[in-house]
Order: structure tokens, then sequence, then C-alpha cells
């Protein structure tokens, strides 16, 4: 392998020593928050705290060598997390070898999967997922995950999975809740969202500068983490109070290990490892972009692929589960002056050295208290006000953000995604198979032509011109048909249709195979067929047929052309028939 050709080795050739001092910074800052919110979301995939260390450890070292965003920051994330958990809940039946083995597997077929994609060169597959699917995906799997966290809060044993049997569980048995549980969760929640705007007014209030202040809050989750562990030994709640604590970390780094692939389930676990391989590659790619954009980078979409695909082959080779980009901790990567890829080896750094030495600190960290930092940091994916600005845009677009939302907690993350996706395809067939025509007609005094309904605009009653404003495809040539006909009713003088091409890109074969019927059935009615505009394109496939051949004198260069020479030929029969 030439290392010069590594994206981290240009980015580090391109860098400055003052690059390297604020990489390490960032890579520190990234760190605090990694540590906490890896434990939280292994937790959150059924997983124990110590994999959410390891998948923060290699993964992002490795990313940092293939990646080409400097500043995202790869690691376990919560709707990966969930879609684990989910699809673990029918593969291991609650069995925690086979869950661990589930885990291993998931990881190891996510980076397949990325890695076919990169092969295949599939990195625009991101374009099936429309934003409002991405939306609505995204605020239910939040839900989903806030849901599920409420077992944790409260102290109580809920066996339900569906959130509103959850819901329903939960306050049915509220009475009977843990009161140290939800001491220790519910000051979680408002300690971490006191950190945010609070904390940073008041920073800045203090005289410190806003990005100091910013970076600051940021250490907040760490800083809960310790004293909440603190509290919880020095009154020894667990034992007092059956305060639920995560218990002993194993010490020490991750060993590789293959054995799991002599496991069970791979055939069972695919399609839900495709599932997390495309969410986590279209929330990284999502993130990675719009960091680029704000200092003028590029991202290399087949290039993140091979970055994410090798990433999560290595957290499976360590024995932890699948990993992506995450959205908060790259913008706090971003934030804290990350300037190359090797901030995020600084970060891996930092956390081995934890999982080697000061994993001890966590043994009385209560459960309560990372579910707390799960539901603050995936609230921010419930998105209204997109919700609202979508309705407000296209009501089909809302109805399909509603429907993925719902679906995914009426269904699953695994089918809710399916049907938006599904939803999304069959509203744009919809669309596209009723697409916009108008009849036009030339602006007084200019060479410009528009829809009669929307301008004053000059008509010549035996010329009949149209504007087809879609591609055709076997899907709506018969709508462009029943339209040509029902203004033919309309305008019995009719002696030419124009169809105005400027729209269209591609013509598929039953669409011209139909406008050929089309032009022998109008010469039967002694009107010929003309087009205008036809885009370099279509005519070279145009060319090569008998419709093209047989209207090869009769398309023309522009609608201004082609309407001169049609009122000319009119203006002589009329000349001819005086």
């Amino acid at each position: 392998m030439d290392w010069r050709r590594l994206p981290l080795y240009q980015a580090l050739i391109a860098s400055d020593s003052g690059s390297r001092r604020d990489d390490l910074l960032a890579g520190a800052i990234t760190a605090i928050l990694l540590i906490p919110q890896g434990m939280a979301y292994a937790m959150l995939a059924g997983l124990p705290p110590q994999l959410g260390l390891y998948a923060s450890i290699l993964p992002p070292a490795v990313y940092a060598l293939f990646g080409s965003s400097r500043a995202l920051a790869v690691g376990p994330v919560a709707v990966a997390a969930l879609m684990v958990a989910h699809a673990l809940h029918a593969y291991a039946d609650g069995e925690s070898q086979e869950w661990m083995n589930g885990a291993l597997i998931l990881a190891a077929e996510t980076g397949l999967v990325l890695l076919l994609m990169r092969v295949l060169r599939l990195g625009t597959l991101v374009q099936f997922i429309s934003h409002p699917v991405l939306s609505g995906f995204t605020s239910g799997a939040a839900i989903l995950i806030i849901v599920s966290q409420l077992k944790h809060l409260t102290g109580l044993s809920i066996s339900a999975n569906a959130p509103l049997a959850t819901l329903g569980a939960v306050a049915e048995q509220l009475p009977a809740s843990n009161s140290a549980t939800l001491l220790f969760g519910g000051t979680a929640i408002v300690l971490l969202l006191a950190a945010r705007t609070p904390l940073i007014s008041l920073l800045c209030r203090s005289g410190l500068a806003p990005r100091t202040a910013s970076l600051v809050s940021r250490m907040a989750p760490l800083a809960v983490v310790l004293l909440a562990t603190a509290l919880a030994a020095w009154t020894d709640a667990a034992e007092r109070h059956g305060l639920a604590i995560v218990g002993a970390i194993p010490a020490g780094l991750p060993r590789p290990s293959l054995d799991f692939l002599q496991a069970s389930g791979w055939l069972e676990l695919a399609p839900s490892a495709a599932l997390i391989a495309l969410v986590g590659y279209v929330e990284s790619i999502s993130v990675a972009k719009v960091l680029a954009a704000r200092r003028k980078q590029k991202v290399d979409p087949n290039q993140e692929l091979t970055a994410l695909a090798v990433s999560n082959l290595a957290a499976a080779a360590v024995g932890s589960m699948p990993v992506a980009g995450g959205f908060s901790r790259s913008v706090v990567n971003f934030e804290a002056g990350a300037q190359t890829q090797l901030a995020g080896i600084v970060t891996a750094l930092l956390v081995a050295l934890v999982a080697l030495f000061f994993t001890g600190w966590f043994q009385h960290l209560p459960h309560a208290v990372l579910a707390a930092i799960i539901v603050v940091a995936v609230a921010q994916l419930i998105d209204t006000d997109t919700a609202r600005h979508i309705f407000a845009y296209d009501r089909g677009d809302g109805l399909t953000l509603l429907a993925t939302l719902f679906g995914v907690l009426a269904f699953g993350i695994d089918v809710g995604l399916i049907m938006g996706i599904a939803l999304a395809l069959a509203l744009f067939l919809r669309r596209t198979s009723e697409p916009h025509m108008a009849v036009v007609g030339r602006v007084p005094g200019t060479e410009h032509f528009r829809n009669i309904e929307r301008h004053q605009v000059d008509c010549l009653d035996q010329i009949l011109m149209l504007r087809i404003d879609e591609n055709l495809y076997f899907a709506n040539i018969s709508t462009v048909e029943n339209f040509i006909e029902a203004q033919l009713n309309l305008r019995p003088e009719t002696r030419y249709v124009l169809l105005v091409m400027s729209a269209v890109n591609f013509i598929d074969s039953s669409a011209e195979e139909q406008l050929e019927l089309l032009e022998e059935s109008l010469r039967a009615r002694e009107i010929e067929l003309h087009l205008s505009e036809v885009k370099g394109p279509v005519m070279d496939r145009l060319s090569k047929t008998r419709l093209g051949s047989e209207l090869s004198l009769r398309i023309h260069l522009s609608s201004h052309l082609a309407m001169q020479d049609l009122s000319a030929r009119l203006a002589a029969d009329t000349h001819e028939q005086s």
C-alpha cells in the first residue's frame, strides 16, 4: 500500500504545526464526550459498556487513515445502536453470548455491505432516501430510543418493546419506581440540559469567549458521569437503595479475534446489517458534507464507503459493535478546531488510556445517568421545525415524513424505513406519471412562449403548441397522449401539433413507440407532428429510430424558429387558396 495516497497523509503534509495543536485539543475534547456516549450507546444496544469503549478505539483510528472528512468523528451512534438491539432481539432471545456474537456479525456484515457498495460505486445510493424519509426516520428512532430508556430512568422492570405498551407499563407502575434511580436520572437530565445554552450564557457573562464557553459545556457529560459515579459510590446507593449500576468493567484493550466467524446467524442478520450500513452511511456522509462545506473542503462519497467499511470490519475484529459518524461528536470535533484526521487518532488514544487504566472509575456509574445521556443526546433528533417546513412546502412529502415516523413507531425501525423509501418512490412515480403540461403561446413582441393560462400571449388556431415538463417514459406517455387528444378536441382547426421538449431529458423505449403511433394517428387525420428544442442526448436516441427519421425535417432548433416556419406555411397555404 502506498501510504502517500491515504487522505490522512495528504492532509498532514498540507497542514502546519498550528494544525497539530488544534488536532490535539479537538481530539481530547471529543474523547471527553465519546467516553460516556460510547458506554451509553453500548447499553442502548444491549451490550456491556466496555464494548462502547472498544468501538471508540480502533474504528476511529482506522477511519482517520482512510476517511476523506477531516472532522467526522466515528464511533457508536444512537440510531445504529437501537437497530442493533432491534435486530438481536429475535436472534439472541436474551442469551448473552449469542447477543455478543450477533453484534460482531452485524459489525462485520455492515463493513462487508459498505465494501460492496464501494466496489459497485454506489455512493449515490443515499439519494434514494429523501429528506422527508430521513427526517421521519430519525425522529421516530429518537422517540423509540427515549421510550426504551424509561425503564433505566425509573428503575422499573418493563418487558414490553412496543412504545405504546412501554408507556402504558410505565404509567401503571410509576408509583413503584425506584426513588434513587429517579433522582440520579432526573438530576442528570437537568444538568445536561443546563450545560447547553444556560451554562454557555453564564460562562460568556463571566468573561469567556463564546467558542471557549461552548467547548467547556461539551465536557458536561463526562463531568456528570464522574460526579454521579462518585456520589453513588459514597452513598453506597446500589446496596442501600437498589440503584442499578454498571458494575466492574474489565480493564485493558480489546484483543482481536475472529472466533465469531464460526457463529450461526449470518444470513438471518444480513438484512438488518444492510439497513444499518445504509443508515450509518447516510448519517455519516450528511454530517461530513455539511462540515466540509463550512471550510470549503471536499468529501469523496466513495472514499467514505471505504473508510466506514474498514472501520466496521475493525470493530468486528476487536469484539465491538457497528460504528458510524456521529452528529454531535463530529460537530464538537469541528468546533474544537480539528484540522485533519489526526484528531480522530488522538481521540482513539485517549479512550484507549481510559480502557487501560481508568475503567475502575466507572464501576459505580448508575444506569440512569447513561440513560439520561442517551435521552438528552437523541432528543435533538426530533426535528419538528423540518416537519413544519416540509408540510408547508409539500403536503405529499409531509405525509411521507409522518408515514415513516409512525411506521418506525408501529412496526419497527427496519420496516418503517423501508415503508418510507417505498412511499417516497411511489409518490415520485405518481408525480411523474401525471406530468405538468401546458398549451403555450408567444408573449407579444418577444421570442418567448408561456402558458396561456398564466400569461397574455398570442396563439394561432391552426397550431397547437404544447410544452411537456417531464421526461417521457412508460408511466406517463398515455397521460401525455390523452392531454393532446383533449386539446385537439377543443381545437378542431388544428393542422400542426408542436411539442416543446425543452424540459425532456429522457425518452424511454415505451414512450418512443407511443410517440411513433401518435405521429401515425395524427398523420391519418392530416395533422403534422413537430418537435422543438430537443436536447442532444434525446436527439441522439431518436436519430436511431424510425420516428426520428420520419420527423427529421420537423425537429426545430427553437420554438421561435418552429413558429416562424409553421406560420409561413399557413400563410402560403392561405395565399394559394385565395
